[in-house]
C-alpha cells in the first residue's frame, strides 16, 4: 500500500495555482549629486491566480509614479491582448542601485513583460526599452533617453526602443540624433508607437489580432446627415454674416465627402456665430425675456431626456452627448441670471444654441445595436471604474507636469461630484475625457513639432482599431467615431485639437467593457477557490480510501 501513501502525499501537496515569470531590463536614471546617469535595472513579473490585483516591491523604494504606471502597464497589456485578467494577480519587482530616480517611465517596459507572459512567449535578453505606456497601448516620451543609451551600451544590450517622434531633439542651440548616438555606441536605437511595436523586437511576433474592418454603419450615416442637414438649415435661414459664411462653405465641403459629424460641427459654430449678430443691440427686456423662454426649455429637456429608455451603447452615448449640451446650456444661464445687468448677448447666443444641438442630437435614440444592461448600478459601477482609472492617469501625468492639468483636474473634480448626486452617465463621460487630457499631455510632450502629424497618424490608426473592435461586437461606437472624423478634419486646422479628439475617441469607443450584455450578472468563477475545494475532495478521498483499506485489512486479520 506504499502506491496509497504517495498518491497522498502528491494530493496534500497540489497547489492550485499556475505561476509564470519573466524578467526585462529596465533602462533607468541615476541621481549622482544632482548629476544624471543611465543604468540598468531588473525588471521582474510573476502572474499567479488571483484577483486583478498588482504589486510591486522595490530595492530601493521608488516614487508612487513607478506603482501608477505598472498598474496602468497591467490593464494595456490585458486590453490589448483582450485577455480577462480579473483573477491574476501580477507581482512585479524592480531591483536597482540607490540613487535610481522612479517615474512613469517604466511603463512601456511593463507592459511589454506583462503581454508576453499573458501569451506565453519568451523575451529577447539583448532588447530594451524606455517610454511610458498610454491608452491604446501608445508609447509615450521620457526624458535622459541619451543617458539611457549609453548606459544600455555599456551593458552588453544590442536595440533600444525609444518613442516615437523622439530621436531627434533640441538641446539649446544643439540638435541630439539617438538614433546617430546609437550608431556610434554600437547598438541600434529605434522608435516604436505602440505596444505592438515594441512586442515585435521582443518577442518577434505582434499581437495576433481579428483583421477587423471598421465600415461605417449606414443607420448611423443617415441620422448623422440629416443632423447636420438641420444644423445647417439653422444656420443658413437668414442672411449670414461673413465669419458665419465662412464656416457654412467649409460644412458644405465636408458634407459633400460624406463626413457629417465634421459638417454639424462647423455649421453648429455657423449658428452660433449669426445668432451672436442677431442678438446684438436687443433690449434688457428682450433678453430677459428670451432668458425665461430658455429655462423652461432647458427643464422640459431634461425630464424628457431623464425619462428616456437606454438599452444600447448608442443610446447611453447619445444620452451623454445630448446631456452634455444641455447642461452647458443650463450653466451658461446660471451665470446670465447671477451675472451684472449689462445683457452677455454672446452668452445667449451659446445657450440658445446649445440647447437646439441638444434636441437635434435626440435623433440617435433608438438607433439600434446589441442591448446591455443600464441600469442604475451598472452606470454606478462604470462611473467609479472610470473614475478611480482617470485619478491613477492623473497622478501619473502629475507627477512630472505639475501645473499642467489644471483644467483636467477640474473635469476630473466636476466628474466625481456627478457621482455623488447619482449622475453617473455624466460622470463616466467626464472622468472618460479627465482621462484622456491626462494622456494626450503625454503623447505630445518631448516631441518636436514637425512631427505631430506622425503622432497624429499613430493616434488615428490606434482608433480606427478600437473603432473596428467596438463595430465587431455589434456596437456603433457612436461618440468614437464623431470624434474620429472631427479629429481627421482638424488635423491641419488645429493639430493639437485634433490629437485631443482623436485620444477621446479611442477613449470613447470601449464603453461596453463596463457592462454585461444579458440580464444575467456576470458570473467570476474564483478559480482557486475552486482549486482549493477539488485539493480537499481528492485528499478527502485518500484518505478515506486508507482508511477503509487499514479496516478491510484489520477484519481480515481478526477473521
Amino acid at each position: 500500500m506504499k502506491w496509497a501513501v504517495w498518491v497522498l502525499l502528491a494530493l496534500l501537496l497540489i497547489v492550485p495555482v499556475s505561476a509564470n515569470k519573466g524578467t526585462v531590463k529596465l533602462l533607468a536614471l541615476l541621481d549622482d549629486n544632482g548629476n544624471s546617469t543611465g543604468i540598468l535595472a531588473d525588471l521582474s513579473l510573476e502572474t499567479t491566480q488571483g484577483y486583478g490585483r498588482v504589486f510591486l516591491e522595490t530595492f530601493p523604494l521608488t516614487k508612487i509614479a513607478t506603482q501608477v504606471s505598472l498598474q496602468l502597464a497591467k490593464q494595456i497589456a490585458c486590453d490589448e491582448l483582450d485577455t480577462d485578467c480579473t483573477q491574476t494577480d501580477f507581482l512585479y519587482t524592480i531591483q536597482a542601485s540607490p540613487g535610481i530616480i522612479g517615474g512613469p517611465s517604466a511603463g512601456g517596459a511593463a507592459s511589454v513583460l506583462a503581454a508576453a507572459l499573458l501569451d506565453g512567449r519568451k523575451l529577447d535578453p539583448t532588447v530594451a526599452m524606455t517610454g511610458t505606456i498610454n491608452s491604446g497601448g501608445l508609447i509615450g516620451p521620457v526624458g535622459g533617453v541619451n543617458y539611457k543609451i549609453e548606459a544600455a551600451a555599456k551593458g552588453g544590450i544590442k536595440t533600444v526602443l525609444i518613442p516615437a517622434g523622439t530621436a531627434v531633439y533640441k538641446d539649446g542651440n544643439d540638435t541630439v540624433d539617438l538614433i546617430e548616438l546609437g550608431k556610434k555606441l554600437g547598438i541600434s536605437v529605434v522608435e516604436v508607437a505602440t505596444l505592438d511595436d515594441a512586442l515585435k523586437y521582443f518577442t518577434g511576433k505582434s499581437i495576433d489580432r481579428p483583421d477587423h474592418e471598421f465600415v461605417l454603419d449606414k443607420n448611423f450615416e443617415n441620422t448623422m446627415k440629416a443632423v447636420s442637414q438641420d444644423l445647417c438649415d439653422r444656420a443658413k435661414q437668414n442672411a449670414l454674416v461673413p465669419d458665419a459664411l465662412n464656416l457654412t462653405l467649409l460644412a458644405d465641403t465636408y458634407y459633400a465627402q460624406a463626413e457629417y459629424y465634421a459638417s454639424a460641427s462647423y455649421c453648429f459654430r455657423a449658428a452660433l456665430k449669426q445668432k451672436e449678430a442677431e442678438l446684438k443691440g436687443i433690449t434688457k427686456k428682450e433678453f430677459d425675456e428670451r432668458l425665461v423662454i430658455l429655462v423652461k426649455q432647458l427643464s422640459v429637456q431634461e425630464k424628457n431626456l431623464q425619462g428616456q429608455p437606454l438599452q444600447t451603447m448608442t443610446d447611453l452615448q447619445t444620452f451623454m452627448l445630448v446631456q452634455e449640451r444641455i447642461a452647458e446650456a443650463q450653466e451658461t444661464v446660471v451665470e446670465l441670471i447671477e451675472s451684472s445687468k449689462v445683457p452677455n448677448t454672446g452668452a445667449l447666443a451659446y445657450a440658445e444654441e446649445r440647447a437646439y444641438s441638444a434636441q437635434v442630437w435626440s435623433k440617435f435614440f433608438g438607433a439600434g445595436g446589441k442591448t446591455f444592461v443600464l441600469n442604475n448600478q451598472t452606470l454606478a459601477n462604470s462611473c467609479f471604474e472610470k473614475i478611480n482609472e482617470a485619478e491613477e492617469r492623473f497622478a501619473y501625468v502629475e507627477s512630472f507636469y505639475p501645473d499642467g492639468l489644471k483644467q483636467t483636474r477640474k473635469t476630473l473634480d466636476r466628474a466625481e461630484a456627478r457621482a455623488k448626486s447619482g449622475d453617473f452617465i455624466v460622470c463616466l463621460h467626464d472622468a472618460s475625457r479627465a482621462k484622456s487630457e491626462a494622456d494626450i499631455l503625454l503623447s505630445v510632450t518631448g516631441v518636436e513639432e514637425s512631427r505631430v502629424q506622425d503622432i497624429i497618424s499613430i493616434k488615428l490608426n490606434v482608433t480606427q482599431r478600437s473603432l473596428a473592435k467596438a463595430q465587431a461586437q455589434g456596437i456603433f461606437p457612436l461618440i468614437g467615431y464623431s470624434y474620429f472624423e472631427y479629429a481627421n478634419a482638424l488635423r491641419t486646422e488645429d493639430p493639437y485639437s485634433a490629437l485631443l479628439f482623436a485620444e477621446y475617441a479611442n477613449e470613447l469607443s470601449g464603453l461596453d467593457v463596463y457592462f454585461a450584455q444579458s440580464n444575467l450578472p456576470r458570473i467570476v468563477v474564483p478559480w482557486s477557490q475552486v482549486g482549493l475545494v477539488v485539493a480537499g475532495i481528492l485528499i478527502g478521498a485518500g484518505v478515506s480510501f486508507l482508511t477503509l483499506n487499514r479496516a478491510k485489512q484489520s477484519f481480515r486479520k481478526k477473521r
